[in-house]
């Protein structure tokens, strides 16, 4: 029953944008000043997180959101989201003796807390206004103004989620005339496109009345580039399960993009791993860092995988470590 009902392109999409936020994350745990001179790690972040945010706002159902009550809804999301990114929080406490901290642990699974409280901002916008639109736009516009949004970038990431329930709403736009001047637009702001100008470095936090304008001008110009970017690596997956749908690396990607959340929360556990090592033992430019970090990415995604193969064998890891209530 799961499997008809999954969107193939979706899947796909899916696991090749965790495939560059595993690179993106081991490269910059191997040599993180030299990552900041690869293009590939610097244009990606342009685009992945969005991207992410992007495709869990296409599932968004605010007509069921609106007939549940919030509190169970709010539920059903932690357990999904919250419960496992704890619980993996606690385990690599343990693992690198760290003292856990309930902001250190929202921080450091920062994307499945953004998600989780946006769903929790939805659910309380719907039972104010049933006009769909409204719920969207009072959510991004609450949470760019309100002190703290930025706090694991919700303010950021908000406005995704709506293009995401957008973009299922009018998926007839998913064509080659509406996406090549889209993926144009991309690669021109790519040209302009620097590190510092992501949310890690340059926050959507208003300190006065006067930052309002020249953030804001950055905030605009990380959404454009992150939605041409999106809109661009989603036709391309669209492409790909529609011409090349026999192809086995394909149905093996679509098939292992079920399991991106699992990927997500169990790989930090190896990114952090990586980090300690080579926070002692500098990287040489002998060696191709770029080879390096795909050839590390790309296993840690298969011992991953497997991990969470063997924890699905057990009710309370299932749950507690993966999710799947």
């Amino acid at each position: 029953m799961e499997a008809k009902n999954r969107i193939e392109w979706i899947d796909l999409c899916k696991i090749i944008t965790m495939l560059i936020v595993c690179y993106d994350h081991t490269i910059q745990s191997i040599a993180p000043e030299e990552a900041l001179k690869n293009s590939f790690f610097v244009g990606s972040i342009s685009f992945h997180m969005p991207l992410f945010m992007l495709l869990s706002g296409y599932f968004i159902n605010l007509e069921k959101i609106r007939t549940n009550k919030i509190s169970f809804f709010c539920f059903l999301k932690f357990k999904h989201l919250m419960i496992p990114a704890f619980s993996w929080y606690l385990i690599l406490c343990c693992l690198f003796r760290e003292i856990p901290g309930v902001k250190a642990a929202l921080e450091s699974y920062w994307f499945l807390s953004c998600l989780f409280f946006s769903f929790c901002i939805l659910a309380f916008i719907t039972k104010v206004t049933t006009n769909n639109l409204m719920v969207f736009i009072a959510a991004c516009i609450i949470t760019y103004f309100t002190p703290y949004c930025y706090f694991v970038k919700i303010n950021f990431l908000m406005p995704f989620l709506a293009m995401g329930y957008w973009l299922n709403k009018q998926s007839k736009y998913l064509n080659w005339k509406f996406i090549l001047p889209i993926l144009l637009i991309y690669i021109i702001l790519y040209q302009h496109w620097t590190f510092e100008d992501s949310v890690y470095i340059t926050p959507i936090r208003f300190h006065n009345f006067s930052s309002i304008i020249p953030i804001s001008y950055i905030a605009i110009f990380r959404f454009v580039i992150a939605v041409t970017g999106s809109l661009s690596i989603i036709y391309g997956c669209i492409l790909l399960t529609k011409y090349f749908k026999d192809n086995i690396i394909i149905k093996k990607l679509i098939h292992y993009g079920k399991y991106t959340l699992c990927i997500y929360t169990i790989h930090f556990v190896f990114i952090k791993f990586l980090k300690s090592i080579f926070d002692k033992h500098l990287w040489s430019n002998e060696y191709p860092l770029v080879l390096f970090s795909i050839l590390i990415s790309a296993l840690i995604v298969i011992l991953t995988l497997s991990i969470a193969s063997l924890l699905r064998h057990n009710y309370y890891t299932r749950k507690f470590l993966l999710g799947e209530f």
